[in-house]
């Protein structure tokens, strides 16, 4: 891949990595009493619900869950040397069981990851052998070339799988065409036949991308929910890829070596309680790997005499972490990376048709 080509080819943006998101902000006076909390509860309730409805009984059953993750919060963030905040966002009132039914739903596989296996032939061999002897720089981050599509939001619906998996489509078109388009979820997830709004598979939709093509949003717009298939072969614009790599499971840095080369690259990770509570700085909190969230990596870098990140594109809205995105710590002493990043990574392999479309 030509970095040249791709810098000619981009539209210049301007990227604050570190914004903190939309949390409500709160001390330790408002964790006093109930009376305090209440107030707290109240306050969050209108930045996250506004004057909705909600009944008096249903209201206080969530308080009990907010003033939880409250205090939860609050002792985590005193704790020593860290280098990451959590905060109340919109997931502040739920269990961790209802949060992970209604906004994870990641799974790997059907089929199993093997290093660089792809079936768009010879020319991708050709230019993983070339890459594999290029200079990584230490630092990269696929924003600053204008190839990355805004934050978008899954809304509650487990269908992580697609954005993730369109996300990189998205960035593969654009850094091959100079095109950034916004590719419509809602189509894989009515037609892929890769999941629904539990679960999904994130290679079936790159699978249904090569196939089938994904055509824009505007042709195919969201709705948060699984509908039947109404996608029209005829109405352009339509994106198809020409194949799908993996990168192989647990390197850290052959995943870096990916991003670099190839754009942004699909992973599945574990969210937990600290993932979904994060608010800023390079995450490196407790997660298992038990994997159940599909995000995609767009970048890589290093705080000055302080940890590496990942930098990873969410799809729970511009609202969370650092204005959608989280900086998750890198090259940790585990094979499976921090909650799982390296488990099973993969990427589109190129465009093959990308049908032209008014861009961002």
């Amino acid at each position: 891949m030509m970095k040249s080509l791709v810098g000619v080819l981009a539209v210049a943006m301007v990227v604050v990595a570190a914004v903190q998101a939309d949390d409500v902000p709160f001390t330790d006076k408002d964790l006093e009493s109930e009376e305090s909390m209440w107030k707290l509860y109240e306050r969050w309730h209108n930045v996250y619900h506004g004057s909705s409805s909600d009944g008096l009984a249903e209201k206080v059953s969530r308080f009990e869950v907010f003033k939880k993750n409250a205090r939860y919060v609050s002792e985590a963030n005193k704790k020593k040397g860290m280098t990451y905040k959590l905060g109340l966002n919109k997931f502040s009132d739920m269990t961790m069981e209802e949060f992970t039914a209604k906004y994870t739903g990641g799974r790997p596989g059907p089929v199993i990851g093997t290093k660089n296996r792809t079936s768009s032939g010879s020319q991708a061999t050709k230019r993983r052998a070339a890459a594999n002897n290029c200079y990584v720089p230490s630092s990269w981050d696929w924003r600053e070339y204008g190839v990355v599509a805004p934050v978008k939001d899954q809304g509650s619906c487990g269908s992580c799988w697609a954005f993730g998996a369109v996300g990189a489509v998205e960035s593969k078109n654009a850094i091959w065409t100079g095109n950034l388009l916004s590719l419509s979820e809602q189509q894989v997830l009515d037609c892929s036949g890769g999941g629904d709004c539990n679960w999904g598979y994130p290679y079936t939709a790159l699978q249904y991308a090569m196939n089938t093509g994904i055509t824009i949003d505007a042709n195919y717009p969201y709705k948060t929910q699984q509908q039947p298939c109404t996608f029209d072969p005829n109405n352009p614009p339509i994106v198809k890829i020409s194949g799908i790599s993996f990168v192989n499971s647990g390197d850290e840095d052959e995943l870096k070596q990916a991003v670099y080369n190839y754009g942004p690259v699909v992973v599945i990770i574990e969210a937990s309680n600290d993932f979904h509570s994060y608010s800023t700085g390079v995450f490196q909190g407790y997660c298992g790997t038990s994997t159940n969230h599909v995000v995609l990596v767009v970048g890589y870098g290093k705080i000055p005499d302080g940890p590496r990140y990942w930098i990873v594109k969410n799809s729970w809205g511009e609202g969370w972490g650092e204005k959608g995105y989280i900086r998750m710590i890198r090259d940790i002493d585990s094979d499976k990376g921090i909650c799982g990043i390296t488990t099973y990574p993969l990427y589109p392999d190129g465009i093959a048709v990308s049908s032209s479309a008014p861009a961002y």
